[in-house]
């Protein structure tokens, strides 16, 4: 049962409990309905913290992986320029590196 039929059960039970001798089976419903309710909204805040943890878990993974990504590329560019400063070429900067010229070129650019 969704929480809006359990809702309306309710009230719909609420109106029947007037009546002496539906007031037993109301409480009975009525209890067994609060429990469900209870269990549908205990589930739901169960899976919303789930479901919180495991992005936050996939987010930081994510973050550490784009980080060290970009740590190398400025450790990269920062040897690049170093190179350049001690009058290393881009085609012995490239060798070294195992990269193409182009890809020296721009890092240089880039900096």
């Amino acid at each position: 049962m969704t929480e809006q039929e359990i809702l309306e059960a309710l009230e719909e039970w609420q109106s029947l409990s007037v009546d002496p001798e539906n007031r037993y089976a109301y409480e009975m419903r009525l209890k067994w309905l609060l429990d469900q309710l209870s269990n549908i909204r205990g589930s739901r805040e169960e899976g919303r913290e789930e479901g919180l943890k495991e992005g936050l878990k996939r987010g930081l993974e994510q973050g550490r992986a784009e980080g060290l990504k970009e740590g190398i590329k400025q450790k990269e560019r920062e040897m690049i320029r170093k190179m350049i400063e001690k009058g290393m070429s881009i085609a012995q900067i490239a060798h070294i590196l195992d990269r193409d010229e182009e890809d020296v070129r721009g890092m240089v650019e880039s900096s």
